[in-house]
């Protein structure tokens, strides 16, 4: 089933040890500041930073059948003002660097309520100042519950088209490397790209859930944006080539990876 992008969505991972405090916020943000003006991009910060708080769960088989068939099952529950939302975000997604195979990947489920994302994800390359892209075909449901292990053929009869791909569906799905992880994002301001091409910028930081101690695992700094259905124009460009020439004044930030995903996974040796 073929899908039209419906988000461009923009990933740099950065070092944890840099976002120890909340003045971190601030000093991305100034810096965010000088690189968006000389590439010719308007950046409007926020006056006031607001933060969210969420927890985050990856699950998988033990011989990690989902990973390895590059499709992600995560569940989110928002902790607004430090009280836990009524219900859980879950999120069943196929995320490959082929384009075809995204595409093609039907993620919708048996929910009467669901949300479609098809997403062109722009991550760091293997050079500074580079970029390279994968796709993720996401469908988002709300829950009430949450099991902490589950049957994956429970999974397969919530998203039919898992039963078309053979794998088998009598193991249970836990929790990945046992990760319970604190998400923060802040919504840091506003990136203008032209052609009512507008995004936000946003940090989010993971972090481990230890009592009396902040430990932050990896962040993430990045933007994203509803496309204009059509050629790449201008706005596009312009959003490109700014996420490349950002990476050079925050190479002292950069950390290895393209993904919080395969960290969790533990793909980066953590």
């Amino acid at each position: 089933m073929a899908a039209t992008i419906t988000h461009r969505e923009f990933k740099l991972l950065l070092k944890p040890e840099k976002f120890q405090t909340r003045k971190s916020l601030t000093e991305l943000s100034e810096l965010l500041g000088k690189a968006a003006a000389a590439a010719g991009v308007k950046y409007t910060p926020f006056d006031a930073i607001d933060s969210q708080m969420r927890i985050v769960q990856f699950y998988d088989t033990a011989d990690e059948t989902l990973r390895k068939n590059d499709l992600i099952f995560r569940i989110r529950q928002v902790r607004d003002g430090g009280w836990p939302d009524e219900s859980w975000e879950v999120t069943f997604k196929c995320r490959a660097s082929e384009l075809e195979k995204a595409e093609n990947f039907d993620s919708s489920s048996m929910f009467p309520q669901q949300k479609m994302k098809f997403k062109e994800e722009i991550l760091r390359g293997d050079t500074l100042g580079s970029s390279k892209e994968i796709f993720s075909n996401n469908c988002i449901v709300e829950s009430p519950e949450l099991d902490v292990t589950l049957p994956f053929s429970k999974l397969s009869d919530a998203f039919p088209h898992i039963k078309t791909l053979a794998l088998k569906t009598d193991e249970p799905l836990n929790i990945v490397n046992n990760a319970k992880i604190f998400e923060i994002q802040a919504n840091l301001g506003t990136l203008e790209f032209g052609h009512h091409t507008t995004a936000t910028a946003t940090l989010a930081v993971w972090a481990r859930p230890v009592p009396d101690k902040f430990v932050p695992l990896v962040a993430e700094f990045g933007w994203s944006y509803h496309p204009a259905h059509e050629e790449k124009g201008k706005a596009d460009g312009l959003a490109d080539e700014f996420f490349k020439a950002v990476q050079l004044p925050l190479k002292d930030w950069l950390t290895t990876g393209s993904t919080k995903t395969a960290l969790i996974y533990g793909d980066q040796g953590n």
